[in-house]
């Protein structure tokens, strides 16, 4: 974090200037951000793409599909919360960082050590011994990430995106060539776990040698317990989160067959990519929500932009997904790779009301109301495995059918209690997202009707995106959206 940065974030301007450059920052922050995930996406598609049609099976997957709940669980257990917390807090010292920096090694080193000695009790529960050293090597993610969680945070407290994406993408780019040349030594599923490996070892030594922050010998035992009274709520939520959200491919995992979890596993890879491509904005905006946090109507305001923009971006390239998905998998990943379709579509629908929803957790993280959002986790996550117990011996797809309708209840109920935190009513919610959520509509309808006059899977696809794409473009452009306007403009200042 630079100093200029450091400034902006410990002075007080004038309510005029600070909204200037809260806005220029944000607009900054949002499109480094989408470049970030973008071109994170870009490289994983690309990379994915050749090892899923050349190289591996849906057994590898399956296998992966085990072993990366280790990988994600440890590092939000790493986190601990604490990135959301610094964010949120004012007035942060070198002793806070410093501290939580400790902190983080300690529990990275500790959770690596447990699930090494756990690894065979996990491995004997599905039946696969080869997911032994498979976990033993993907956890090392867990303490390696503990490393770099303190400028990850700065960089983001200060809506510095642009050297977190630079950092991303060189370290995904590197790590995906290293995986492709072993994928064609024929390492096999080792591929998909040296990976995520790679990326994080490449990414620390980035943010280590760009940032200039480095711990000091300093420890404060209070400053961690004022950070985890906010920080353990999140940390309590995101387990939840992490667990629950690869619960169905354990699930499928112990009463299917590994090709079926394989299957799965590629079909929520590929809904994830434009949900976790587009829901970045979320990430952005909490850190410039923060700073009109104390006025009520600013809040308001610039809460019901970012939910304007997110309908404008996210609810099309949703709804275009489930539209194009066939010929999309067919073209990209070849037939055998069909069976994802229906499971990647149902993902879809499901993304997204839980992509604009996720929005509203920024609400209560603001307000403070941690516990709200544990609350409701726990109500949702309890949902899904009730829906997991009555469904999964009759099949996968009402397995997924019912994750996704309890996904769409639970956003749904979530926006209404955020909302009234700042005022922001039901009808006001309908009248922001309705209008893209209704040309969207219409967009998917009309792709997807296309498949029927079509039999070419590569023209079908063509027509798909580009009919889809100028449609509601040019919707939007002859009904004169603002958020269209804007999101061109941003776009434009940047390019020119």
């Amino acid at each position: 974090m630079g100093k200029n940065d450091f400034f902006i974030l410990l002075s007080r301007p004038t309510k005029s200037v600070m909204q200037k450059t809260l806005k220029e920052k944000t607009a900054h922050g949002i499109l480094w951000s989408f470049v970030d995930r973008f071109g994170q996406q870009v490289l994983y598609i690309t990379v994915g793409i050749i090892l899923t049609r050349y190289f591996l099976n849906p057994e590898d997957y399956g296998l992966y599909a085990l072993v990366v709940v280790f990988n994600l669980l440890g590092c939000a257990l790493v986190d601990s919360g604490f990135s959301n917390a610094l964010i949120r807090k004012q007035d942060t010292t070198q002793t806070d960082l410093s501290s939580v920096f400790y902190v983080n090694i300690s529990i990275g080193l500790l959770l690596y050590l447990t699930i090494f000695f756990c690894a065979p009790q996990y491995a004997s529960f599905f039946g696969q011994p080869a997911l032994i050293p498979l976990i033993r090597i993907i956890s090392l993610v867990i303490p390696l990430s503990a490393l770099a969680i303190i400028h990850t945070t700065l960089l983001s407290k200060s809506i510095n995106f642009r050297i977190l994406a630079r950092t991303n993408l060189i370290a995904i780019f590197c790590a995906g060539t290293i995986s492709l040349f072993l994928a064609f030594k024929g390492l096999g599923v080792w591929v998909l776990v040296i990976q995520p490996v790679s990326i994080i070892v490449l990414r620390n030594i980035c943010l280590w040698s760009l940032s200039s922050w480095r711990p000091k010998t300093v420890f404060d035992m209070q400053s961690i317990k004022n950070l985890w009274k906010y920080s353990s709520k999140l940390l309590a939520s995101s387990i939840l989160t992490i667990f629950f959200d690869n619960l169905n491919a354990m699930a499928i995992a112990k009463f299917y067959p590994l090709q079926a979890t394989g299957f799965y596993e590629r079909g929520k890879k590929y809904a994830d990519i434009p949900y976790v491509t587009v829901s970045a904005i979320q990430g952005v905006t909490y850190p410039a929500l923060v700073f009109a946090a104390n006025d009520a109507e600013q809040l308001k305001r610039a809460f019901r932009k970012t939910i304007r923009v997110m309908s404008f971006l996210f609810i099309p390239i949703m709804m275009g997904f489930v539209a194009v998905s066939e010929p999309l998998v067919h073209t990209v990943l070849g037939e055998r790779w069909l069976p994802i379709v229906p499971y990647l579509r149902i993902i879809s629908v499901g993304y997204i009301f839980l992509g604009v929803g996720s929005l509203f957790t920024n609400i209560l993280f603001i307000k403070g109301n941690s516990s709200a959002i544990l609350k409701f986790n726990i109500i949702y996550r309890t949902l899904l495995v009730l829906g997991i117990i009555f469904t999964i011996r009759v099949g996968i797809i009402p397995l997924l059918i019912t994750w996704s309708s309890i996904g769409i209840i639970y956003s749904i109920l979530l926006a209404l209690y955020a909302g009234r935190k700042i005022d922001y009513h039901f009808f006001e919610q309908l009248n922001d997202i309705m209008p893209y959520f209704i040309l969207a509509l219409f967009m998917s309808v009309g792709v997807f009707l296309l498949s029927f006059f079509i039999e070419n899977r590569i023209i079908l696809l063509l027509a798909q995106l580009i009919i889809g794409i100028s449609f509601y473009l040019g919707t939007n452009y002859l009904l004169g959206s603002k958020v269209f306007k804007e999101v061109i403009e941003v776009v434009k200042s940047k390019i020119f």
